[in-house]
């Protein structure tokens, strides 16, 4: 929050300033690289699940017509709220994801709903709750990391909270009785990581042996390797392994129907 106060909204000036990793994550405008080019409706209702420090929160308010952030944390809305003072559509609500959920008029309210960086096992729990909490046509999304990601092989620190891409099928696509919902679900997959996002890979085009070889390294890799990044890809890209290797994923769950 002092950073904000101190240099407003030239950021960039601030990380020349401060060159520290958390503060790059908080900052950067290179975060939001992850959905800069998803068609957003412009007439769409957003709750953003996770405040962080805003990095995500001002793309959101250029592409749609409201949006609602949600945040256990007073002081992350603060520094959110200071962020971004002069936008008018955006709504800052202080508490938990189930008192959220657990209110009836939440119900179909939603064009999306978001989770960049801010999944974690407790809201398991609710997430059929927030597949309600969009209207039909609606889209979840979600970006978080892939515990058997290649730079955490190679000894880069593990994130507190992370999802396989098994594990995130199972959340996403199962009904309260344990069957697959029917509704679409997207993968796509950011290199390096989710959270300074290069380059993001779909289904309709998956890196091959070579298009990796030389990959950007992620900013949190340790200094020593345990591994060769780039022959490590080369070898799961050539094997079609990418999907399981790959740092993160960004996820898009759609809801065609009654849920």
């Amino acid at each position: 929050m002092d950073l904000l106060e101190r240099y407003g909204a030239d950021r960039k000036l601030a990380l020349r300033e401060h060159s520290r990793l958390d503060y790059l994550y908080a900052l950067s405008d290179m975060r939001e690289n992850l959905l800069e080019w998803y068609p957003f409706r412009a007439e769409g209702r957003l709750l953003q699940i996770g405040s962080d420090y805003g990095a995500m929160t001002g793309l959101y308010c250029r592409r749609v017509a409201e949006v609602v952030v949600l945040d256990e944390s007073q002081d992350n809305l603060e520094a959110n709220r200071m962020r971004h003072r002069e936008e008018e559509h955006v709504t800052y609500v202080h508490g938990t994801l189930e008192d959220y959920v657990n209110q009836s008029r939440r119900v179909e309210c939603f064009d999306y709903v978001v989770f960049v960086g801010s999944m974690r096992p407790d809201y398991e729990a609710y997430m059929h709750g927030v597949k309600r909490m969009l209207k039909p046509g609606g889209e979840l999304i979600v970006a978080v990391c892939n515990p058997f990601g290649m730079k955490y092989w190679a000894g880069a620190q593990k994130d507190e909270f992370s999802y396989s891409r098994n594990a995130l099928v199972k959340l996403l696509a199962e009904t309260e009785d344990g069957m697959d919902d029917g509704n679409q679900l997207e993968f796509y997959y950011p290199m390096p990581d989710y959270k300074l996002p290069i380059s993001i890979y779909s289904q309709s085009y998956l890196p091959g042996k070579g298009d990796l070889t030389n990959t950007l390294t992620a900013y949190d890799y340790p200094k020593y390797l345990l591994l060769d990044i780039g022959a490590s890809y080369d070898a799961v890209c050539e094997d079609g392994q990418f999907e399981n290797f790959a740092n993160s994923f960004l996820v898009i769950w759609r809801k065609y129907g009654a849920n």
